[in-house]
């Protein structure tokens, strides 16, 4: 408990946890995003996950935010541990939103990565 306390006090701790999202092994992807979903839950959680994938966008070069995210998705369909925790976490950060504008607007963000598409035909969307 103290230990998430501390992390929830350093937005610069979650911003590089979030940036273990660029390591290799998919069992670290699905735990860094099993932890970056329990911090969204957290009041004012959700504020702080988003300020840290706007960071991943500007330090890994995304032209959108959670761009990264999505072709890891995308990539890793036979990791059924990473593919369940990264629904999890994309169904925390858009449901766990009061206001019904914003929540569209996170709707739109994956839908614009091709989440969509990609759940409904079973594979990425064509360049």
């Amino acid at each position: 408990k103290s230990g998430f306390s501390l992390v929830m006090n350093h937005p610069a701790c979650v911003n590089e946890i979030t940036l273990s999202l660029n390591n290799k092994n998919a069992r670290t992807k699905a735990l860094v995003l099993e932890l970056l979903a329990a911090v969204c839950l957290v009041r004012g959680g959700h504020d702080i996950i988003l300020a840290a994938f706007d960071n991943f966008k500007e330090v890994c070069g995304e032209k959108n935010r959670f761009e990264k995210l999505m072709e890891y998705f995308r990539n890793e369909d036979t990791n059924i541990d990473f593919m369940v925790a990264c629904m999890q976490f994309i169904n925390i950060v858009v449901h766990s939103v009061e206001n019904m504008n914003f929540r569209v607007f996170l709707q739109y963000e994956f839908t614009h990565l091709g989440l969509d598409h990609y759940l409904e035909v079973g594979h990425p969307t064509p360049p």
